[in-house]
């Protein structure tokens, strides 16, 4: 899995105004969770909500439904633009995560 490119996909989404779904990756809930938590964490989006309880403290949800790019998120976007050149969007994510 390469966390880059789906930390690149999802702020490029967001900023598109779209809201990426874990389905939309193929992610196990958990790895979804991970994932929203280091964008959250890291300051690249505000409003990421990420859910965790019970034993262990699993993922329960993560959201994106309200989330929104930051500037440090535009700047994640701008050092990674090589990946712009090659990334067409969430209907062909799955084949561009395996380039």
């Amino acid at each position: 899995m390469n966390r880059k490119k789906i930390i690149y996909s999802i702020l490029k989404e967001i900023q598109q105004g779209n809201e990426p779904k874990r389905d939309d990756y193929g992610l196990e809930l958990e790895q979804w969770g991970e994932i929203c938590e280091l964008i959250r964490d890291e300051g690249l989006a505000s409003n990421v909500v990420v859910q965790r309880g019970g034993i262990g403290n699993k993922v329960v949800y993560a959201w994106l439904s309200k989330a929104k790019i930051t500037f440090k998120g535009l700047d994640f976007l701008e050092e990674n633009s090589a990946l712009a050149k090659t990334y067409k969007g969430l209907k062909e994510i799955r084949d561009w995560l395996k380039l």
